[in-house]
């Protein structure tokens, strides 16, 4: 197991591109916390987005799993690129000839897609904790680790939009085929959501 975590990641770290988004992933999320503490000066008005409430305990789990939800996008354009280069460079054909199975070559991406899940998951939850003992207005441990379904709910979200980038990069084998068929699906999804959620708003009235 150690040895195909290894060599992928190797990869993953190798590639230029990767390395940038893995990097910037991390960057993102954290820059939330240096923004949450810059007070804005607008002639009169003076504000700070952590006087908001917005970190407070519990409502802090819900608002940064919110957040990264997004940002895992840079996860995601790795996780094909990573599959979609196998194909690319002829990677795959020279694992399988050097004695590595399909079996070990689906096992090795696996554990990759879960690996990076639950870093992101741990890093949020390492952000979120940060953020809330410095600006939430609560401190007790009931209500800091209130809410904390929302890392699990993060985690398996996470993990699917993972094994789906997997998919599409076995299928359509071509990195920017897949990352735009992601953008139409996103797209898709949320006028999906949109309409929904306007039939149930018009016939609640």
């Amino acid at each position: 197991m150690k040895r195909l975590i290894s060599i992928e990641l190797q990869k993953i770290w190798k590639n230029r591109a990767n390395r940038i988004l893995l990097i910037a992933y991390f960057v993102l999320l954290s820059f939330v916390s240096l923004f949450a503490s810059i007070e804005f000066d607008l002639g009169q008005l003076h504000f700070r987005l952590a006087d908001m409430g917005i970190f407070n305990f519990p409502y802090i789990w819900h608002f940064t799993t919110y957040i990264a939800d997004y940002i895992t996008f840079f996860l995601g354009v790795i996780i094909i690129s990573m599959i979609t280069n196998e194909y690319t460079y002829g990677t795959l054909k020279q694992n399988l000839i050097d004695g590595l199975s399909k079996a070990e070559f689906i096992q090795s991406k696996a554990l990759v897609i879960l690996l990076f899940s639950l870093a992101a998951t741990v890093f949020v939850f390492i952000v979120s904790l940060i953020l809330g003992l410095r600006f939430s207005s609560y401190n007790e441990l009931g209500i800091i680790f209130s809410g904390t379904e929302y890392l699990l709910a993060f985690f398996i979200k996470i993990f699917f939009f993972f094994s789906f980038c997997f998919f599409l990069g076995t299928l359509l084998k071509r990195s920017a085929f897949a990352m735009g068929f992601i953008v139409v699906w996103f797209i898709a999804e949320h006028i999906i959501y949109g309409v929904m959620k306007f039939k149930i708003f018009n016939k609640a009235e």
